[in-house]
């Protein structure tokens, strides 16, 4: 097994996971608990695929989600946290936050 990757933030994990589970990569999570029922400790929640000879693809998956190409289409950055979303939502499932249209952003509205 190797670690991918690693974040506080387990929600956005369980999307990798998810991302890398439709990919056939099969993974799994360590320090979930641990994290939860210490949330003052520095031990983040870390996913690790469980085959090696899957890792590269794994990080290559995790890398093009966390940072898509520029001319990507169908996501979009919360102005109000910065929480990057699909497309398919018209708010910020973070904190509530509703998608800006590109007059909106443009007008200062």
């Amino acid at each position: 097994m190797k670690q991918v990757f690693s974040l506080q933030e387990t929600t956005e994990l369980e999307l990798l996971k998810n991302i890398l589970e439709e990919a056939g990569i099969p993974c799994a999570f360590r320090n979930e608990q641990l994290s939860q029922a210490l949330p003052a400790t520095p031990f983040d929640v870390e996913l690790w695929v469980a085959n090696d000879d899957d890792f590269p693809r794994a990080q290559e998956l995790c890398r093009a989600w966390l940072h898509p190409p520029a001319d990507a289409t169908g996501t979009w950055d919360c102005a109000t946290c910065g929480q990057r979303l699909n497309g398919q939502f018209d708010s910020c499932w973070k904190c509530g936050a509703k998608r800006e249209t590109k007059a909106e952003r443009t007008n200062g509205t």
